[in-house]
C-alpha cells in the first residue's frame, strides 16, 4: 500500500510541475466558440497534434460545441476560466465505441458490446490530463437525452461525460464538470488516477453519478459534488482486477442517492480504501427521487439514501476499508453495510457466481443526523457473515417515532435483492443500529439518540459472534 501510494504521489508531483512549450489552441485548428458550431473535427485535430508532438491543448474563453472526442496518450487539456467544452445535444454526434477490454460495464454477459458512448473517450492510453478553471458540460439537460432510468437500458445509449478504459496516469484538476447525459466520470480498469479540486454538478437527468471508480492507485481530494445519483462510487466490473489503493479526503458530497458507495457492482472486490474528512448532505435539488412521497416515514423532502454504503453482492471481497472524520446530515441511513448474493457475472463467466466477503472495516469519528426509520445496519444472510468490523466514536441523531409493533417486527432476509437501505423494508426494528450475521464486531463510544420518542431498542444484535461493546 505504501509503495503504491508513494509511486502515485511521485507521478502526481511530476505532472503538477509540468510545463508545455507547445500549446495547441483549438481556435487555430478551426474551432469556433459560438456554442452553435459543432467543432468535433477541429478539436480532434488539436488532440492528435498534441499526442504526436507533445504539449498542451488549449480551450480558450468561449463555448466550444463538440461530439465525441478521443483522448490519445500524452494529451493535456487546459480549459481557461470562461472556456466551456460543451457536448452536442444530438445523438448522431456520439458513435458507438468498440472496446477491447471486456468487463461487466462494456459488454453483456454473452460478450456482445454495449454502445459505450461518451463525450470524452479513451482506451489504452497513458499520461493524460484536464486542468484549468473552465468547464465541461455534457448537455445532459437536453430534451433528446431525457430517456428515463437505466432499467430500460436507455442509459446505454446516453453518453457518459468521460469514459476512460484500461488507461494509466490520468489527472483532472481545477475544472467544473456538469450536466452529463449519464454518469459523469467512469474509469474502468485504470491505474494512477488523480482527481483534485473538481466542482461536479449532475442534476439534469437519471443515472447521474458524480465519480465512478474501477481503478488502482487513486487519489480524490478537495472535490465538491452535487448530484442526483451516487456521489463517489467504487465499482469492480472485472473478477480478475480488484479496485485497490484509493484515498478520498476533504470532499463535500451532496446526493439524492448514496453519498460514498463501495459497490453495487463488486465482481473483483475492493481493497485498501481510505475515506477521511468528508462532509455529506442533501443535494441542492431533487427533480426525480422524491423519497418523501415514495417511501413511508421520511422526515424531510430531500434526503441522501445512505451516507456511507459498503455493498458486496456480486462475489468480490471488500476488505481493509478505513473511514474516519465524516460529518453527515440529511440522510435516511447513515451507515449501510451489506453482504448479499445477487449473482451478477462478467462476460464469459460460467457457473454460479461466488459469494463475496466484507471484512476488516474500521469506521470512526462519524457524526450524523438521520431522517427515516431505516436505521444504520450491518447485515449478511444465513450462512454468510460480515467479519471484523470496528465502529468507534459514532454519534447519530435519529428521528425516532418507532412503535412497539415496529420494535417486534421481524426483518426479512433479502440476499438477492438490489442492495439499498429499503431492501429489508421501510422500518427497521432498531432505532439506531441493526446488526445481523456478523462475526467479530467492536462498538466503542457509540452515542445513539432520537429526537422523538421511540419504542424500538437502540441496538439489535442477531446471529452475532465475538461482539465487544464499550458504549
Amino acid at each position: 500500500m505504501k509503495k503504491a501510494l508513494i509511486g502515485l504521489f511521485a507521478i502526481l508531483i511530476l505532472a503538477g510541475c509540468a510545463s508545455y512549450a507547445q500549446v495547441y489552441n483549438v481556435k487555430d485548428f478551426g474551432a469556433v466558440p459560438d456554442g452553435k458550431t459543432v467543432n468535433t473535427k477541429a478539436i480532434q485535430r488539436a488532440f492528435d497534434s498534441c499526442s504526436k508532438n507533445g504539449g498542451q491543448v488549449l480551450i480558450p474563453v468561449g463555448v466550444f460545441l463538440s461530439g465525441t472526442l478521443y483522448f490519445k496518450s500524452n494529451v493535456h487539456i487546459k480549459i481557461e476560466p470562461g472556456g466551456i467544452l460543451k457536448g452536442s445535444a444530438a445523438f448522431e454526434d456520439y458513435p458507438d465505441n468498440k472496446v477491447n477490454y471486456k468487463n461487466a460495464f462494456t459488454h453483456y454477459p454473452d460478450g456482445k458490446q454495449y454502445p459505450n458512448k461518451a463525450f470524452l473517450f479513451a482506451e489504452g492510453v497513458q499520461d493524460i490530463s484536464i486542468t484549468g478553471g473552465g468547464a465541461i458540460d455534457g448537455s445532459g439537460d437536453s430534451p433528446g437525452f431525457q430517456l428515463g432510468d437505466d432499467s430500460t437500458l436507455a442509459s446505454r445509449t446516453r453518453p457518459c461525460l468521460l469514459l476512460i478504459i484500461d488507461s494509466k496516469k490520468i489527472r483532472l484538476s481545477g475544472i467544473q464538470l456538469r450536466n452529463s447525459a449519464y454518469w459523469m466520470q467512469n474509469y474502468l480498469g485504470c491505474e494512477d488516477l488523480e482527481l483534485r479540486n473538481l466542482n461536479i454538478f449532475n442534476q439534469s437527468n437519471y443515472n447521474q453519478d458524480g465519480i465512478d471508480i474501477d481503478a488502482k492507485n487513486v487519489l480524490i481530494e478537495n472535490c465538491v459534488i452535487d448530484v442526483d445519483d451516487d456521489g463517489i462510487c467504487f465499482k469492480s466490473h472485472d473478477r480478475n482486477r480488484p479496485v485497490e489503493n484509493a484515498v478520498v479526503r476533504n470532499c463535500t458530497i451532496a446526493s439524492n442517492c448514496n453519498a460514498i458507495k463501495f459497490g453495487t457492482m463488486s465482481l473483483g472486490g475492493l481493497k485498501n480504501l481510505t475515506v477521511s474528512n468528508c462532509t455529506i448532505k442533501r443535494a441542492s435539488a431533487d427533480h426525480i427521487r422524491q423519497w418523501q412521497k415514495k417511501l413511508a416515514f421520511i422526515e424531510q423532502p430531500v434526503t441522501v439514501i445512505s451516507g456511507i454504503a459498503l455493498e458486496a453482492v456480486d462475489g468480490g471481497v471488500v476488505e481493509d476499508v478505513k473511514i474516519s472524520n465524516i460529518q453527515m446530515k440529511d440522510v435516511q441511513t447513515p451507515l449501510f453495510i451489506v453482504l448479499g448474493r445477487r449473482g451478477r457475472k462478467q462476460p464469459g463467466e460460467v457457473g454460479e457466481a461466488p459469494v463475496g466477503k466484507i471484512r476488516n472495516v474500521v469506521i470512526r469519528n462519524v457524526t450524523a443526523v438521520s431522517h427515516s426509520k431505516m436505521s444504520s445496519s450491518i447485515t449478511a444472510f444465513p450462512g454468510a457473515y460480515v467479519e471484523n468490523i470496528v465502529l468507534q466514536h459514532i454519534s447519530i441523531s435519529g428521528m425516532g417515532k418507532g412503535t412497539l409493533s415496529e420494535a417486534n417486527l421481524p426483518l426479512k432476509e433479502a440476499p438477492t435483492s438490489y442492495p439499498e437501505n429499503r431492501m429489508y423494508g421501510e422500518v427497521y426494528p432498531a432505532s439506531g443500529l441493526f446488526i445481523r450475521h456478523v462475526k467479530g464486531i467492536t462498538l466503542q463510544s457509540i452515542y445513539l439518540r432520537v429526537r422523538n420518542s421511540d419504542s424500538r431498542p437502540a441496538i439489535i444484535l442477531d446471529d452475532v459472534m465475538n461482539a465487544k461493546m464499550h458504549l
